[in-house]
């Protein structure tokens, strides 16, 4: 699911020597190198992967802050409820068993060179993703009987591993159901970036 680019690497901790400097502009707000950097740490982190910072991993945690920031304008533009501080708890306290409990999760971040209120904060943000497109994107992905039954004739053609249709029923309208709020969501981003003038100063992010 594309939202889950708000969850996406050897370990290289960050040069004391780095100079924070301005990264992407979003209209009126900024994306600076250090938030970059701090994104690609945190990302790594959740997924349990080493760090790795080549052109390709910059430009997916540049792409992700941008189109955070486009969610959450929007968010509170339209007056959707965001998360409060409950939610980041409960959040982060999935995190914390992932990672063994509480002084796992601390000997995480150490490793990571994280802090555990940078870490909230980047959960929030994923929270506010994740709100949005229940808000803004679920309830227009409606899929009907119609649309399962047509799915299961095409997977039923193609496989010679038959499972009945009211077997497939809900694994079909949960997949049909995330597929369209993909492409819903796609194309807002997309409409949205066209609406916000941003501008890569750091032209290796483009």
């Amino acid at each position: 699911m594309k939202i889950l680019f708000l969850v996406a690497c050897l370990l290289v901790p960050l040069k004391a020597g780095i100079v924070d400097r301005l990264a992407v502009v979003v209209g009126q707000q900024t994306i600076t190198q250090l938030q970059l950097d701090e994104e690609i740490r945190v990302t790594a982190l959740l997924n349990h992967r080493p760090i790795a910072r080549d052109v390709e991993t910059r430009r997916a945690a540049a792409d992700r802050l941008v189109e955070q920031l486009l969610i959450r304008r929007e968010m509170e533009q339209s007056r959707y409820p965001l998360p409060d501080e409950q939610d980041v708890d409960q959040y982060a306290e999935q995190i914390r068993r992932q990672n063994g409990g509480a002084a796992g999760l601390d000997k995480a971040l150490a490793a990571y060179d994280l802090g555990e209120s940078r870490l909230l904060q980047h959960l929030e943000s994923q929270l506010v993703a994740l709100r949005f497109v229940e808000y803004r994107f679920r309830p227009d992905a409606a899929v009907s009987d119609e649309d399962i039954e047509a799915a299961y004739r095409r997977r039923a053609a193609s496989s010679k591993i038959k499972p009945t249709l009211e077997a497939s029923r809900e694994p079909i309208r949960a997949e049909l159901t995330e597929e369209r709020t993909d492409a819903a969501l796609s194309a807002w981003l997309a409409e949205s970036r066209r609406q916000v003038n941003i501008v890569y100063l750091d032209k290796s992010l483009q």
